[in-house]
């Protein structure tokens, strides 16, 4: 259990692996498991979905920011200067407060990116030398004058070695050593260790890193999960368990994760494994459970990963859900309440996917019929342009947004219909060529749709279309050309 949050990846990776060897062997005998010994993902999965709720929740940007800026000191106050002092030695307390906080601001401002290296060994009282004379002779000028002669006395003889010009024969400088970061080496260790102690590690600091060390333990985790996941999918003995759809919705809220790019990877691996997986009939019911779940969200980008794993899942398992009738209709309820989401990517992105069952025949005739009734009536409704006498601005501004959008979702079930005819014209699409027409001049974003649409048709239909136009009567054809072809400049 310690490795499943091990910091390097690479072991994470190896142990995901070692698992799905393992549990590619829970393998269910018509006479129950293999015992008790025998391995069993489902306990797996009980144990770790509590220490993965926190991945329930969109990161918390500060906590990132935080990590990134851990290191750097944007501003140090007169009273952190004083709490620094106070935790010197005497003579160097003395020497760094003759100097001053702006001339330690100075300091600090020449390292790269602002940011402070972790600091090193202090070494104790009784071990710090005070250079020879000769020895401060030796310092460049220029940093002479940057540090003064009291740090200059209190800095470390290695110290005071690196700072050195250090000629080789020939009178040229050294090429310096990769890595090297000359900054780091002119504060005293025991000054950078108290910088670091005053500003770094303020309560409010200490309970990010707390939330920062929460967060990347449950990102290792669910990285882990996601390896176990797609490795026991790709190799296992048996079909998909029930218990791996309850990851579904840390894998789809976590899929496009900008904070954390790598895991954003493995969620999508995990989650392309799991969508092209032959699900049994009894399972079928469950991964919908899943579905439906992940589809209420409150984050879009779960619903947009929900409508991209719903897709290439019902084509997956094409024959059990045409067996299976009640929970084909449970897709169609999932997409068309989808289709009306508040976010417009989602709206568009179940319009595609709509689209795509209609063209393959998983939605049936009588089915499809009703929809088309239903998105014209709900295109048809009226959008109010003024607000009534006495009537409320913000109340009426809201219904017309709500009236828009029952319209734009109407808009794009029509425009499914279009897209699932890609190759011929079949008698009712005409008629909704023609509605859709004449919504090209409502409010955003429906124009914009309603063009796109057409600009699909026109390349889709453009190779055979001496043959698609002749079942348009001639006004369909004429309004067809007014919106497919473009005006001649010299017309």
């Amino acid at each position: 259990n310690p490795f499943l949050t091990h910091p390097y990846q690479n072991v994470r990776d190896r142990l995901g692996s070692v698992m799905s060897n393992i549990y590619a062997l829970d393998i269910q005998f018509p006479s129950g498991t293999g015992g008790a010994l025998s391995p069993n993902i489902s306990d797996l999965v009980s144990e770790v979905l509590p220490k993965l709720e926190l991945m329930k929740v969109d990161p918390d940007p500060e906590i990132y920011n935080f990590h990134k800026n851990s290191k750097s000191v944007t501003e140090i106050s007169q009273k952190s200067f004083e709490d620094i002092c106070s935790k010197l030695d005497p003579e160097l307390a003395m020497q760094v407060r003759e100097q001053g906080l702006e001339h330690l601001k100075s300091i600090i401002s020449q390292f790269p990116g602002g940011r402070i290296p972790s600091p090193g060994f202090v070494p104790p009282p009784q071990s710090l030398r005070v250079p020879s004379a000769e020895t401060l002779q030796k310092i460049p000028p220029e940093l002479q004058k940057m540090f003064g002669p009291g740090m200059l006395r209190m800095a470390s003889p290695e110290m005071l070695n690196m700072m050195r010009p250090n000629l080789v024969p020939g009178g040229k400088k050294p090429t310096p050593r990769p890595g090297m970061s000359p900054p780091e080496l002119l504060l005293p260790p025991q000054l950078l260790s108290a910088i670091h102690e005053v500003s770094l590690n303020t309560p409010q600091s200490g309970l990010l890193a707390e939330k920062w060390e929460e967060r990347q333990s449950g990102v290792r985790l669910l990285q882990t999960v996601c390896k176990l996941v797609s490795g026991v999918l790709l190799r296992n003995w048996y079909t998909v368990k029930p218990e791996l759809f309850k990851v579904l919705e840390m894998l789809a809220l976590n899929e496009s994760s900008e904070l954390e790019p790598d895991l954003a990877r493995d969620c999508n691996v995990a989650l392309a494994c799991l969508s092209t997986c032959i699900v049994p009939l009894k399972v079928l019911s469950t991964a919908l459970t899943a579905v439906e779940h992940v589809s209420q969200s409150s984050s879009w980008k779960a619903k947009n990963a929900m409508l991209e794993f719903l897709q290439v899942h019902v084509f997956t398992n094409m024959a059990a859900f045409h067996s299976q009738t009640e929970e084909a209709a449970r897709v169609v309820n999932i997409v068309t309440r989808l289709i009306k989401d508040d976010r417009i990517e989602v709206r568009e992105k179940a319009g595609k996917v709509l689209g795509g069952m209609l063209h393959c025949s998983f939605i049936s005739e009588e089915v499809a019929s009703k929809l088309l009734d239903q998105f014209k009536l709900e295109v048809s409704r009226k959008i109010k342009k003024k607000p009534k006498l006495n009537e409320d601005a913000s109340l009426f501004q809201e219904n017309k947004s709500k009236a828009i959008l029952m319209r734009h979702s109407g808009v794009l079930g029509l425009s499914a219909f279009v897209l699932s005819c890609p190759y011929d014209i079949p008698p009712h699409l005409p008629d909704i060529l023609m509605l859709l027409a004449d919504h090209l001049h409502d409010p955003q974003p429906i124009p914009a749709t309603v063009k796109n649409v057409f600009q699909e048709f026109k390349r889709t239909h453009q190779d055979n279309w001496a043959e698609h136009k002749q079942k348009l009567t001639e006004d369909q054809l004429a309004t067809l050309t007014d919106l497919l072809v473009s005006p001649s400049y010299y017309a």
